[in-house]
């Protein structure tokens, strides 16, 4: 049995994740865990400076260990800088894929200017009503409805919330990608307007063992084409040595 542990972004829960759950095969054992950005409530996580530090905790938490993290958007980044930091120290991560979806990622402080910043708000809204449509499915919401039902998402996130992830966002330059020697699978939607496929691409070139897949579509591919992302986790997990059990005490 293969432990495969699903992050999500800002503003979601483990619910975005809900499309996937016919496709899993018998040997996979799914861990979805509500992570502190969840939508519902994050007064407690909104003054927390080192979310990475909460990534480790939940990864530490599943039991048997993780054979692969899986993790969207915001939660990307944080698992892409936990990555770092470890490999920095020379202490790598006991993890042996990750597959990062729709990363933001920058390799130089240049790269971002004073004008950049507006977009990157006002697009959060429009991404949050994204969701919501996606998962709501077949269900009729008047249109109206669910951009009042985003920004009440975009409320509960609130300044605090929005500029955790902006500063995760400015600070990728400084993660030392390099030095990451797991195996990772980048996830860029080709029409995704909140994290460029670019970016995705960019990244998965920066990391030593990793590969890219760009695909149509936008910042949730695993709701857009649940069959095929399922079927894509499998084949990486399939392509992945297996973890190695550490030795007994003596």
């Amino acid at each position: 049995m293969k432990n495969v542990v699903l992050l999500h972004g800002l503003g979601n829960n483990e619910a975005v994740w809900s499309s996937l759950a016919g496709h899993w095969r018998s040997d996979v054992e799914v861990h979805a865990p509500r992570l502190p950005w969840h939508g519902g409530g994050i007064s407690g996580w909104r003054y927390e400076t080192d979310s990475a530090a909460l990534v480790e905790d939940v990864l530490a938490a599943v039991p048997g260990g993780a054979d692969l993290v899986v993790a969207h958007s915001f939660s990307s980044v944080l698992l892409l800088e936990l990555l770092s930091r470890r490999a920095a120290a020379g202490d790598p991560l006991d993890l042996p894929a990750v597959v990062l979806v729709n990363p933001f990622y920058r390799e130089s402080a240049e790269a971002f200017d004073w004008d950049m910043i507006e977009p990157t708000l006002h697009d959060f809204p429009r991404t949050m009503a994204e969701s919501i449509r996606l998962q709501t499915g077949d269900r009729a919401i008047d249109p109206e409805l669910r951009a009042d039902m985003a920004r009440r998402l975009c409320e509960w996130v609130g300044p605090y919330g929005w500029l955790r992830f902006f500063d995760t966002y400015l600070r990728t330059p400084l993660f030392r990608v390099d030095l990451v020697e797991t195996r990772c699978l980048v996830v860029g939607g080709a029409d995704d307007l909140s994290a460029p496929a670019a970016e995705a691409a960019l990244l998965a070139r920066r990391l030593p063992a990793a590969e890219a897949v760009i695909v149509p579509g936008g910042h949730f591919p695993m709701l857009e084409r649940p069959g095929w992302f399922a079927g894509t986790v499998h084949d990486f997990l399939d392509r992945t040595p297996d973890r190695v059990a550490p030795a007994a005490g003596i």
